[in-house]
């Protein structure tokens, strides 16, 4: 597929801002337009669609030493209600009811984006397994684990099978 024509426009911006991007474009060995267009592309992905949702970035540390004070009953039903709260804020990204626009989601906005996991999905036929990744402990997977199972059943009503350990989980499912 051909790669779309770059537009050229002209914009007034802040000297201090422009004097960062090109420091910030050097470092990262890139051009100035290539840094401006990730940038405005993360924005428009993730910034706006995260406030819309209420959204903030928080460290994985903080996260973990929270998880950590929650017994795993307590932690298990947040998951269960944000999950299905999730239903409706879902729609702010588009994503749709359909299998595809929610693997979509994963992997490409609440994986990357919010940062909770690297996501993989391997298919077989009709067999799919997901494997969620993160470096934050068993219990950030406990709550994973939860969240999309209810998540499956809410948005799709696809019952998942699960197994977690300290550093990811593993859904499965047949379609």
């Amino acid at each position: 597929m051909p790669r779309a024509r770059a537009i050229t426009r002209t914009f007034s911006l802040n000297p201090d801002l422009v004097k960062t991007f090109e420091n910030e474009a050097h470092s990262r060995e890139i051009s100035t337009s290539a840094l401006l267009n990730q940038t405005l592309d993360r924005v428009i992905k993730k910034t706006w669609p995260g406030e819309k949702a209420g959204v903030m970035a928080i460290g994985r540390f903080i996260i973990k030493d929270l998880l950590d004070e929650v017994p795993n009953e307590r932690l298990i039903k947040i998951a269960e209600s944000s999950a299905q709260q999730h239903k409706v804020r879902a729609s702010l990204y588009g994503t749709e009811q359909r299998l595809e626009s929610v693997l979509d989601m994963m992997d490409k906005i609440t994986g990357p984006y919010f940062g909770w996991f690297t996501f993989t999905h391997l298919v077989n036929g009709r067999d799919h397994r997901i494997l969620l990744t993160h470096g934050i402990g068993q219990r950030w997977s406990v709550w994973l684990e939860a969240y999309f199972v209810t998540f499956f059943m809410e948005m799709l009503g696809i019952p998942l099978k699960s197994s977690i350990t300290d550093g990811g989980v593993l859904f499965e499912f047949r379609e």
